[in-house]
């Protein structure tokens, strides 16, 4: 695959190297869900939950590094709608990452920031100087965007985005690679929530689309990955439903 997209959370990163040789060193074999191999990252546990339909990921350390990977084959998509208990007093922070020849080549961030959760992604691959857009959607209409956002910019919304009750956060992450080269992160609530944008604008949607402003000259994109992984402070999440494209 050729470079240039790679994205990283806005919080401390994690060598991509790391991330596939701890699930590679834990003792515990691939797990099958939704006919895709899912193996532990660090000290995770996996188990299918036949009665919950979903696939259980626990055991996680509260330094975010434990998780689960899953190989995907050379693709260009990949969605899952994930689910974790909310532990008072414990900021909830999830990341997920796509891989491209064991090189991380993006992420996704959803972090708690005491009364308020950000959603951010930093674009390198394309520049030095990365810039990305931001978009917001409700119900598939664009209510929102900004433009050439530097790679400290986050977008603001509420607890609820995620909770469709107080104890549980559910929502959707994916990852895209798209036709020009650009990564996209896209994040989908259950239900429409204000978003603060970077500029200080609010609009109400239930989906944020972050993408990588692409400079023609000298972008070389990468034409997908093969491995997703995904990681949490929480001590427990689940994936209810995934596919990869």
């Amino acid at each position: 695959m050729s470079t240039s997209c790679h994205v990283v959370a806005s919080v401390s990163v994690i060598v991509a190297s790391l991330l596939v040789g701890a699930g590679s060193a834990h003792a515990q074999s691939a797990v099958v869900f939704h006919g895709l191999a899912h193996t532990p990252v660090g000290a995770a546990t996996l188990r299918v939950d036949a009665g919950r339909k979903s696939l259980e990921v626990s055991g996680l350390g509260p330094a975010g590094e434990d998780g689960v990977a899953v190989k995907s084959g050379d693709a260009t998509s990949w969605t899952a709608r994930v689910g974790t208990p909310v532990v008072s007093g414990l900021p909830l922070r999830i990341s997920w990452n796509a891989l491209a020849d064991g090189r991380r080549i993006g992420s996704g961030l959803l972090e708690q920031v005491r009364d308020h959760f950000e959603i951010s992604a930093v674009f390198t691959g394309a520049s030095t100087a990365p810039t990305f857009s931001g978009q917001v959607y409700n119900a598939g209409r664009l209510v929102g965007a900004v433009g050439s956002l530097p790679p400290t910019a986050h977008f603001n919304v509420p607890l609820d985005f995620c909770r469709r009750v107080p104890e549980f956060c559910e929502f959707t992450a994916e990852f895209h690679t798209l036709p020009d080269g650009a990564c996209m992160i896209k994040v989908v609530s259950p239900r429409a929530v204000p978003f603060r944008l970077p500029n200080g604008t609010i609009v109400t949607g239930n989906e944020l689309r972050l993408v990588e402003e692409v400079r023609p000259a000298g972008h070389y994109p990468y034409l997908g990955f093969d491995t997703m992984t995904m990681q949490s402070d929480a001590r427990s999440f689940e994936i209810f439903s995934e596919t990869v494209r």
